[in-house]
């Protein structure tokens, strides 16, 4: 019988969240769910509403007593979008940067034995200088939001050593899958393209498609966010997390396309800022991630594409 946790998700009515709650609260698990505000689209059942608390990670007198007696917290909140952070700094500093340090000044002063769970970006990495990129890959970021997901991770470890805070920290590339905010081009750019296939609208690649991204699917995330709790192995160190395949973008819609033959698709030239900060082919090596745990993914591409146009297609009714 799994033991029984007290779980804190931060920014938990998100992408990585909603599902994460969905897989916890089977388990039988003490969860609360932390949300700056609820958002039209949350569309929350009432199991999850009767979880939810408002309150902002910003505030630090409150986030000290909000992280307070809980065995396990996931630090989801923040703000997503490479671009957006180049053309909005500053905001993205706020959310990236300074609530994570009010959660672990938080933790340090009411509760130090949590264990935190941060998810990070294989953005960290940059332009990959090798076919498979491991945890000793050149870090070498393109993007604000990419430095900030970085020094974040130091952030955790950091005080880990000095306080003895555990955490665990994830670079996860490109998931995607059911919960996805449906019609944004910030949380994933699969679930983009899913979208705008749904709703009839053509997909626009740039370039000629032939970049590829390790997508991952949402279920084969969550099975490692499960793990965490109770692993011991994984306390303190960095891992990368996806599928160790890369796919062109271009094959990425052919394979939309094979569910919803009517999806067209249009090949633009890179705008200006998009093509600095675009990092190339990229491809997780996660076999330290495997040694370590056992974990592997699961969820095949062509799977994955399928469960959640089924999931998009429901939701928007068609």
């Amino acid at each position: 019988m799994t033991e029984k946790k007290r779980i804190l998700i931060l920014g938990g009515l998100g992408f990585i969240g909603r599902n994460l709650f969905n897989t916890l609260h089977s388990q039988g698990h003490d969860i609360t769910i932390l949300t700056d505000y609820l958002h039209d689209d949350h569309a929350i059942n009432e199991v999850t509403l009767k979880t939810v608390v408002v309150g902002s990670i910003l505030d630090k007198e409150y986030i000290e007593k909000a992280v307070a007696g809980y065995d396990v917290i996931y630090s989801l909140a923040g703000s997503s979008g490479a671009s957006d952070s180049v053309k909005n700094p500053y905001h993205d500093l706020d959310n990236n940067l300074k609530g994570h340090l009010n959660i672990l000044e938080g933790c340090r002063k009411t509760n130090p034995h949590a264990l935190l769970v941060f998810p990070s970006s294989r953005l960290v990495y940059g332009k990959p200088q090798s076919g498979l990129v491991d945890e000793k890959h050149p870090i070498q970021p393109e993007s604000i939001y990419a430095i900030h997901k970085l020094t974040t991770e130091h952030y955790y470890l950091l005080y880990q050593r000095l306080y003895g805070i555990r955490s665990i920290i994830l670079r996860i590339s490109n998931p995607y899958g059911p919960y996805q905010r449906f019609g944004s081009n910030n949380y994933g750019i699969l679930n983009w393209f899913i979208h705008k296939a749904v709703v009839g609208e053509p997909i626009t690649i740039y370039g000629d498609g032939l970049q590829k991204r390790d997508f991952i699917f949402i279920d084969d995330v969550v099975s490692l966010l499960n793990k965490c709790i109770f692993s011991k192995e994984m306390i303190g160190k960095v891992y990368n997390v996806g599928l160790g395949r890369g796919i062109p973008l271009k094959d990425a819609v052919g394979v939309i396309k094979d569910f919803l033959p009517e999806t067209k698709v249009n090949f633009q030239e890179w705008p200006a800022l998009d093509k600095m900060i675009e990092t190339g082919d990229y491809i997780s090596d996660i076999r330290l991630l495997e040694k370590d745990t056992g974990w592997k993914p699961s969820v095949l591409f062509e799977e994955g594409v399928k469960k959640t146009i089924e999931f998009y297609v429901a939701e928007s009714g068609k």
